[in-house]
Order: C-alpha cells, then sequence, then structure tokens
C-alpha cells in the first residue's frame, strides 16, 4: 500500500519563528559584508531614478531597453567628463584657498568685531558680542574640515575601478531586467491583495521617486542661479559657494538659511568690492538675492519639479526635519520630508484598515511596452 505524499504545512507559530530566524540571519549577513554594499546601492539608486526615463524612451521609440541604457551612459560619460575637467578642478582650487584662508578670515571677523560690539537700528541696539565666538569657532572648523576633506579619491585606483565597474554593471542589469522585477516583486504579494498592495506600493513610489528627482535637479538649477549673481559679484570662493547652497537646499528649513549665512559672512570680509558698494551693502545684496532666489524656488521651482506630492503640515514637517535629525544626522534631514509623507501614507491606509472604512477607488492604471502599471501623480493629492 502506497502512501500518498503530504506536503509540510507549517503553524503560525512556525511561520513567525522562520521569518524571525531569516531576517536575524539577513542583518547579520549584511553587517559582515557593508563594506561591499556600496556600489550595488548606489546602482539600486540610480536604476530606480533613470528607470521611467528609460521605459519612456522605450515606449515612445518603440526600440529595446539595451540601447536606450547604452546611450544614457555615453551622455552621462561626456557630462561627468566634462564636469571633471572643467568645473571639479575649480572646486578643488577654492576648497584648498579657502581651507587655507580660513584662519585669516577668522581674524578679520575678530578684528570686526573688535570695532562693531553693537548694531545699531535705528534705536534698537543689537549686542553683537555673543555671535563673535560662535563665527570664529564655525570658520576655523570648517578650515580644518577642508583641510582633511579636499576633494580627492577615497579609495585606492585598484578599489575605486573595481567598483565602478560592479556600479555600472548591477546598474545595466537592473534597468534592463526592471520590468521582469516588478513583476516578480509582484508575484510575491498574495493574489487576493495584489491590487490593493500594489495600489499603496504605487502611491509610495510616486511620492518618493518625485521627491529624489526633483531634490537632485534643484540642487543643478539652485547651484547655477547662484553662481552667476555671485561670480558677478566677484565674490571669493563663488564656484563653491553656488554648490554648496545647491547642495543646502536639500535640507528643509536649516539649509537655505545656513547657504545663504556662509554668502553673507564671505563678503563681509570680500577684499575686492565691485560697483562702489560697502561691505554691508553687498552682503545686504547678497542676502536680497539668496532671498528672492528663495522666493522663486517655493513658488515656481518646487511646484514644477516635485508638484503636489509631498504634502504636510508645517508642524509635521518640523517634527520630522527635528526627528530626522536626531536619528539619522545629515542624511536624516534629507530623508525626512518623503519618510513623513510614506509614513502619513501608511497610516492613512491602517486608520481605513482599522476602522473598517472602505478604500478609495484605485487610480488609473497605465500599461507600459513590459506590461508594468504605473500610477499617475494625482494618487497622492
Amino acid at each position: 500500500m502506497s502512501v500518498m505524499p503530504k506536503p509540510i504545512r507549517f503553524s503560525p507559530q512556525t511561520k513567525l519563528i522562520t521569518a524571525g530566524i531569516i531576517v536575524a540571519l539577513t542583518i547579520l549577513f549584511i553587517q559582515h559584508i557593508e563594506h561591499v554594499l556600496p556600489p550595488f546601492i548606489a546602482a539600486i539608486i540610480t536604476a530606480y531614478l533613470f528607470n521611467p526615463l528609460v521605459s519612456w524612451l522605450q515606449r515612445r521609440v518603440k526600440t529595446g531597453r539595451a540601447i536606450w541604457i547604452v546611450v544614457m551612459y555615453v551622455i552621462t560619460f561626456l557630462l561627468l567628463y566634462s564636469l571633471f575637467t572643467w568645473i571639479w578642478p575649480i572646486i578643488v582650487q577654492q576648497t584648498s584657498d579657502l581651507a587655507r584662508a580660513a584662519p585669516q578670515l577668522a581674524n578679520q571677523i575678530a578684528d570686526f568685531f573688535a570695532d562693531h560690539q553693537e548694531l545699531d537700528l535705528g534705536g534698537f541696539v543689537i549686542d553683537l558680542s555673543p555671535l563673535e565666538e560662535q563665527l570664529i569657532s564655525l570658520v576655523r572648523d570648517l578650515g580644518t574640515w577642508l583641510s582633511g576633506n579636499v576633494p580627492g579619491l577615497v579609495f585606492s585606483a585598484l578599489e575605486t575601478v573595481i567598483y565602478i565597474l560592479v556600479y555600472l554593471i548591477i546598474t545595466f542589469y537592473l534597468l534592463l531586467e526592471a520590468g521582469h522585477l516588478k513583476r516578480w516583486a509582484s508575484n510575491l504579494i498574495p493574489a487576493p491583495y495584489r491590487e490593493e498592495i500594489g495600489s499603496l506600493g504605487r502611491q509610495i513610489d510616486a511620492v518618493f521617486s518625485a521627491y529624489i528627482r526633483g531634490q537632485l535637479i534643484l540642487i543643478v538649477i539652485m547651484s547655477v542661479l547662484l553662481y552667476i549673481p555671485l561670480s558677478i559679484l566677484k565674490v571669493p570662493y563663488a564656484l563653491v559657494i553656488a554648490v554648496a547652497s545647491g547642495v543646502l537646499e536639500i535640507l528643509p528649513i536649516i539649509g537655505p538659511w545656513s547657504a545663504a549665512g556662509i554668502a553673507v559672512i564671505a563678503t563681509l570680509f570680500q577684499t575686492n568690492i565691485p560697483f562702489g558698494l560697502s561691505h554691508l551693502g553687498l552682503a545686504a545684496l547678497v542676502g536680497i538675492i539668496y532671498f528672492t532666489l528663495r522666493q522663486i524656488e517655493d513658488h515656481f521651482i518646487i511646484p514644477n519639479v516635485m508638484g503636489p506630492l509631498v504634502r504636510l503640515h508645517p508642524a509635521v514637517v518640523i517634527f520630522a526635519i527635528l526627528a530626522g535629525g536626531a536619528l539619522a544626522g545629515a542624511f536624516g534631514l534629507f530623508m525626512s520630508i518623503p519618510v513623513a509623507a510614506i509614513i502619513r501614507i501608511i497610516l492613512s491606509y491602517l486608520y481605513r484598515k482599522l476602522t473598517d472604512q472602505p478604500e478609495p477607488p484605485l487610480p488609473p492604471i497605465t500599461p507600459s511596452a513590459e506590461g508594468e502599471a504605473s500610477a499617475p501623480q494625482q494618487a497622492i493629492q
């Protein structure tokens, strides 16, 4: 008498224990190989950001993904080559000059405060002495940091080449197989819940991708818009200050004020003052430029680059920034806004489940050439 085969069935407790063991082993494994992860993480981020562009080009021109990926690689190489042969040497030179000039700038600040202990604004007197020590300490710390972190290679030449090759290869395959990877991830979800969870995932993807791409575009736009007036006004280290200001723009609230403060301090001790302006007049003009560009950014650039996806109350934004900075430093400040928006989406979903409320209508799905599905941005308004 033959025995019918019987599949192994896990009890709920066994499933929980198995999942816990898998998670623990995965974390332990990642901790032991974290030094080789950067090129893979960079490849995942790059593929995530550029996959919509490759998919759009593929749909419009009806050619293979591999061709457009190669074209993108060639264009990116040409852009990076231009960057490293033209802009990068200037940044390195100005960064080195700024590091060497930091002690002299600190002495100039001390001399300035020695002659200006108070600021009289129409009878309203402001004591400037508390600022002296803070500014001098800031400039000296900046000089020390720059002297030890002038842009250069972090790894050995061989290690750098290997990491770059791994990054390029992994990025290529991730972009090439993006459609299959999405379908594979979708098939991991049980079929009855696939549509609902897929809708939630598309909402999260719309917020996250719009924010990351928007911030990268914002860095370039603000750096260029700031470099032009700073160079016209002959502000020292104009390129470094403009690029630093563009990067600081990604830190909500704190970044723009810090960027403007750096530029204004540089103008206060500028030796070559153009157009017959005084130091204070030049500093005020630079401050006005930063304020004006900030208004343009808030009312024109950000709404058109990022759209209305990340909608949070100002109080929530401030709390998210403080929490992100406390938990993960500068990276937490950068990621605080999209993470807060994603948490809002998830909490709204869980609230509907806890209160047995009906799900809102699913957003329309636009099929792509590969059978993927992408929800429009209106899904998160």
